[in-house]
Order: C-alpha cells, then structure tokens, then sequence
C-alpha cells in the first residue's frame, strides 16, 4: 500500500494551485491507498477534513501540519485531533519535545534544501522519520539527508511535497499494512523505531 505523507492544497496552503479534490482524484488515479494534508502553519479544520474523508471512502485522509522553524520545516502528526494548536515560530528543540509529549511525531521535511550545513540541533533532538527525496530536494540534499538518516537512525520517508495535483504520484512509501487514521500512522513510526517486528517503510519515488 502506497502513501504520500506531505501535500499542500489550496485551500489552505496560498503557494499550492489544486484544490484538495484535485488532489485525491490524482491520488487515487496513482494507486496510493493514502495522503496526508499538510498545509503550512494551518491545521485543516475538523469538519472539512471529515466531509473530505466522506467524499473519498477509498483514500484514507491524515490530518497533518507543515510547522515552521527557525531552523527550517517539520511535518507534524498529532493523535488528538482537538490538540492541534502549537505554539508558533517555536525552535525545533522546543517543538519535537513538545509533540512527543503530546503523543506525535515529527517528521523532517526537505532537510538540506536551502541549508547545506548539518545543523547542531540533531545533537540535542531527533525527529521521527525524514524525508530523503522529494519535489522540493536538489540531487545534493537527497544525497546528505540519506547520509544523515543513515548515520543516526533515522526512518525515511518520500514524499512528493506536491502544491499541484500533477505531481502525486512520483513519491511515496509502501507500507505492509494499511492505515486509517493518524493514529495508526503515529503507531507504525513508533514501531519502526522500537524494531516491534514490522518490515521497515519501503520509500518508493522517481528519485533514486
């Protein structure tokens, strides 16, 4: 089962140019069995999100955000879908603690895309999973982001970072079992960090 952890819609992302309609017909067209929204600095409301989900039984729809940081971007999945208003501009050292706390996970969006230095908050903190390719990533991030997520033991993650419709589809991640709900999406990465005996996230994209 194929999903896309990272899309932008324009309803609630300015920089994307296809609605969130668009965005799961192409899913679903792609064969993937699910997406995640995550616009930026905005939380799709509860009741958009569930009448979206309704529209499309066949595509399973996480709920997610795009948090900006001082020291770049990290996509945020929180189990609750009432506890969704984090503090914001808050540094990645403060965030990650924050959403573990709160039962999440955080996910390193495009590392290396504007920044090519290893950043010294990994030796403080560590996200969740990372993305190691994307439409967003140059052939040298990709590169330092894989080298990264080796080094540290990182799970990894592509994702097509799509602000247009025409790009799902080109990256994503095989999953041996299927997800409903973030709840089972923060489960699984929590698994696959522990070693809890599922086969880790096979990423899938036209970026080798």
């Amino acid at each position: 089962m194929l999903y896309d952890f990272h899309i932008h819609t324009r309803e609630y992302s300015d920089c994307s140019i296809s609605s969130a309609q668009e965005m799961c017909v192409k899913a679903l067209e792609a064969g993937l069995a699910g997406i995640a929204l995550t616009e930026h600095d905005a939380w799709w409301p509860l009741a958009d999100m569930q009448e979206l989900q309704h529209r499309f039984p066949e595509l399973t729809i996480i709920r997610g955000i795009e948090y900006s940081c001082p020291e770049g971007h990290f996509l945020v999945f929180l189990p609750d879908p009432g506890n969704g208003n984090l503090p914001g501009w808050r540094s990645v050292v403060e965030l990650i603690p924050l959403v573990h706390h709160h039962g999440g996970i955080v996910i390193w969006a495009h590392p290396f895309r504007f920044d090519k230095t290893r950043p010294s908050w990994l030796k403080h903190v560590k996200p969740d999973g990372m993305e190691v390719a994307s439409s967003n990533m140059h052939r040298q991030a990709e590169a330092m982001a894989k080298k990264v997520a080796a080094a540290r033991g990182i799970l990894t993650f592509r994702n097509s970072d799509a602000h247009h419709a025409n790009l799902i589809g080109n990256y994503s991640n095989e999953l041996d079992i299927p997800l409903t709900c973030v709840e089972d999406f923060i489960t699984y990465v929590h698994k696959q960090k522990h070693g809890d005996g599922i086969r880790r996230a096979s990423p899938v994209g036209a970026a080798s």
